[in-house]
C-alpha cells in the first residue's frame, strides 16, 4: 500500500519560495508605511534656545517641519531688529510599531540690533499647495552686563585717527578686538555711510596693556575719505567669533605665549560662538574754507609735492625732449588732473597719458602720479619751461597751499637741414647650387616612352601641385613666424584696419574740439604703428623726418599729413563752424588710404 500526501519541496525551490515572499512584502510593508507617512499631519513649529540675551549674544532659532523629510526652506519673518545667520538642516525618519515619523529642522543664528521686546512672526512653509504656520515667539533682548571689577576675556573698540576731519580728509578708523582666550573664525561686519573707503593693509597682530592686563590684540584698519560736511555717524559694527578657553583656567594668561591660549597642541574646550559690539561713532566733518579759495582749486585734499625732469636739456628747434612731472604725496591723489600750463610761443606740447601707484600700509594711503609731456621748442636761444602749479588743501595747516614744479630751462639749437638718405639695398636671395647629374649605365633611358594623347596636363598639374603647395605652406608659415618675432612687422600689419575701426566708432554728435582731438590720436597711433614709435605724442616734424626716411611716401603724402595734424591741433583751441565733424572723419580716412597704399 502507496502513502500520499504534499510533495516535498527541494532545498533550492523553498529559496525560490522564500524569495518570492520576500520581494512581495518588502514593497507592500513600504507602500503601508510610506502611506502611514503621506497621511501624518503636516505640522510647523518654531522654537529658541533662550528667550532671553544680550547684545553680546546670539540665540538659536529653529523651524521644525513634521509629517515630510521634504519640506522646502521656509519663508521668514520680517526680523529687523535681528540679523541672520543660516546655519542649515537636518531630517529625521523614524518607524516604530509600524508607525512612521519624520520630520525636517531648519536652523538660524539670530544676533540682536538692539535692546527691548521682540516678536518673530510666524514663519510660513507651503506643502501641496496649502500654507502652514509656526507660532510667534517673543524675545527680551538687555544690554551687556558692566561688570567692572572683573576684567573681560575679551571685548573690541573702533578708533578714528581724526573725529573732526575735512571734507575728502583721509582718516583712519582701526577695529581692535583685545582677548585673552583663543580666538577662531574672526569675522567683522563694519558699516561707514557717508564715506570712501579703502582697506588698508592688515590686520595686525599686537599685544596691549589695559588696566595693568595684557591683551593679544588684533587691529584691522580702514581708510576713510567723508563725502560731505555735516555730522556723520559710523553705526556700531558686529564681530563675530569662536571662543576657545584654556583648558588650565588656574594658569595665568601670558601674552607673549607663543602658542597662545587654545593652541591646537593644547588641551582645549569646545568652541563657544559670541558676538560683539563696538560703540557708534560721531564724526563732525568740516567743509573746505570758502574763503581764500584759489580759482583752479580742484578738491585734492592731504600733504603732496610736485617734482619735474627734463631728458634733454639741449634740443634742435623742431625736436622734442620729454617732461615728466611727479606728484607724490597722502590723500586723495587718485582725483588728481593737473592743469594744463600757459606753453606761450616758446613751445608746443602733446601730453601722454598719466600713471598713477597707490602703496598702502597699515596707517594711511599714499601715492603718486606722473604725467609726461612732449615738448617742441618753436624757436631757437635759451627757453625757460613755465612751472606748473598745483594747488591742494592741506588740512595740517587748515588753509590752502600752491606748490610749483621747479624752474627748468633748455637750449634750443638751430635745426640741421635734411641729409640725403641711402637706400639700402634689398638682401639678395640665396644662389641656388647646380647638381650634379646622374651617371647611367643603360640605354633604357634613351627609349622613347611618349605621353598618351591628351594627359600631358594631368602629368603638368601633378609636377605643379607639390611644389605649390609647399610654397604656400612656406609663405604662412614665415608670415606667421615674423608676426610673431617681428614687433615693428606686427604692428604696422594690423595698423590700418585698428585706425579704420575707431574711425568708425566716432560719434559724429562730438563737438569739433573734441573730435579733432580723438581724430588727432588716432592718426598719431596709426603713424606711431607703421613707424615702429613709441607713444603718441609724436609731432609733425618727427612724422616728417621719418616718413622720408627710406622713401617709401610720397612728398605729397607727407605734406598732407603734416597740414592734418597741425590742423588737429588748431581746432583743439579755436574750433570753426566749417569744420564739421563727419568732413573731418573722411578726410581723416581719405589720408589713411593714402598712406597705406603708399606703404
Amino acid at each position: 500500500m502507496t502513502k500520499t500526501g504534499k510533495p516535498s519541496l527541494s532545498p533550492f525551490k523553498k529559496s525560490c519560495v522564500c524569495f518570492a515572499e520576500i520581494f512581495l512584502f518588502v514593497p507592500a510593508l513600504c507602500i503601508l508605511l510610506a502611506g502611514a507617512g503621506w497621511a501624518a499631519d503636516i505640522q510647523v513649529t518654531a522654537s529658541v534656545d533662550k528667550r532671553e540675551l544680550t547684545l553680546e549674544e546670539s540665540l538659536n532659532f529653529s523651524i521644525t517641519v513634521k509629517g515630510t523629510t521634504n519640506a522646502p526652506r521656509p519663508e521668514l519673518p520680517t526680523l529687523d531688529a535681528f540679523h541672520i545667520r543660516s546655519g542649515g538642516s537636518s531630517a529625521t525618519l523614524q518607524i516604530i510599531n509600524g508607525t512612521q515619523t519624520s520630520s525636517v529642522t531648519f536652523i538660524y543664528r539670530l544676533l540682536p540690533q538692539a535692546t527691548g521686546t521682540f516678536t518673530i512672526g510666524p514663519a510660513t512653509v507651503v506643502i501641496g499647495g496649502k500654507t502652514y504656520r509656526s507660532e510667534p515667539i517673543t524675545l527680551v533682548v538687555k544690554a551687556p552686563s558692566k561688570t567692572v571689577d572683573t576684567p573681560k576675556e575679551v571685548f573690541v573698540e573702533l578708533r578714528v585717527s581724526n573725529p573732526k576731519p575735512y571734507v575728502q580728509e583721509q582718516v583712519t578708523a582701526t577695529l581692535r578686538v583685545y582677548h585673552r582666550v583663543g580666538l577662531r573664525n574672526l569675522s567683522a561686519d563694519l558699516k561707514f555711510p557717508g564715506f570712501r573707503k579703502e582697506k588698508l593693509k592688515g590686520p595686525v597682530r599686537t599685544t596691549r596693556v589695559v588696566n595693568g592686563i595684557g591683551y593679544r590684540v588684533f587691529e584691522i584698519p580702514t581708510a576713510l575719505f567723508p563725502l560731505s560736511a555735516g555730522r556723520i555717524e559710523i553705526p556700531a559694527g558686529i564681530v563675530e567669533f569662536d571662543e576657545v578657553k584654556p583648558a588650565n583656567p588656574q594658569k595665568p594668561f601670558d601674552p607673549f605665549d607663543p602658542l597662545g591660549p587654545g593652541s591646537i597642541f593644547k588641551h582645549a574646550t569646545p568652541l563657544e560662538h559670541k558676538t560683539l559690539r563696538t560703540k557708534a561713532t560721531t564724526l563732525e566733518v568740516q567743509p573746505l574754507p570758502v574763503e581764500n579759495r584759489p580759482a583752479d582749486f580742484s578738491n585734492l585734499v592731504g600733504t603732496f609735492k610736485i617734482s619735474a625732469r627734463l631728458s634733454r636739456s639741449e634740443v634742435e628747434v623742431g625736436d622734442t625732449t620729454t617732461l615728466t612731472v611727479t606728484v607724490a604725496g597722502r590723500g586723495n591723489i587718485q582725483n588728481l588732473a593737473l592743469p594744463s600750463p600757459d606753453w606761450g610761443e616758446n613751445f608746443k606740447a602733446y601730453q601722454d597719458q598719466s600713471t598713477f601707484h597707490q602703496t598702502h600700509t597699515s596707517q594711511a594711503i599714499s601715492g603718486e602720479k606722473v604725467f609726461t609731456f612732449a615738448l617742441v621748442p618753436l624757436k631757437t636761444g635759451p627757453l625757460t619751461v613755465p612751472q606748473i602749479g598745483l594747488t591742494y588743501f592741506d588740512p595740517e595747516r587748515a588753509d590752502y597751499v600752491t606748490a610749483q614744479s621747479p624752474a627748468l630751462s633748455i637750449t634750443a639749437l638751430p635745426g640741421k637741414k635734411d641729409a640725403q638718405m641711402k637706400i639700402e639695398d634689398a638682401d639678395s636671395g640665396p644662389q641656388l647650387a647646380e647638381d650634379i647629374l646622374p651617371i647611367h649605365t643603360g640605354a633604357v633611358l634613351f627609349e622613347n616612352h611618349r605621353l598618351a594623347p591628351g594627359s600631358g596636363w594631368l602629368y603638368g598639374l601633378g609636377l605643379m601641385v607639390p611644389p605649390g603647395l609647399f610654397l604656400v605652406y612656406a609663405w604662412n608659415y614665415r608670415h606667421r613666424q615674423r608676426l610673431k618675432h617681428d614687433i615693428a612687422f606686427s604692428r604696422s600689419h594690423g595698423a590700418y584696419k585698428q585706425a579704420l575701426k575707431k574711425l568708425a566708432a566716432l560719434s559724429h554728435e562730438c563737438d569739433s574740439p573734441n573730435i579733432a582731438r580723438e581724430l588727432s590720436l588716432i592718426v598719431r597711433e596709426y603713424l606711431g604703428n607703421i613707424l615702429n614709435l613709441q607713444g603718441t605724442a609724436i609731432t609733425s616734424r618727427e612724422v616728417e623726418e621719418k616718413l622720408n626716411k627710406g622713401g617709401a611716401f610720397s612728398t605729397e603724402a607727407i605734406e598732407a599729413t603734416q597740414k592734418l595734424l597741425e590742423h588737429y591741433e588748431t581746432l583743439q583751441y579755436a574750433s570753426s563752424p566749417a569744420d564739421q565733424p563727419e568732413g573731418l572723419i573722411q578726410e581723416s580716412r581719405r589720408l589713411l588710404e593714402r598712406l597705406e597704399k603708399k606703404s
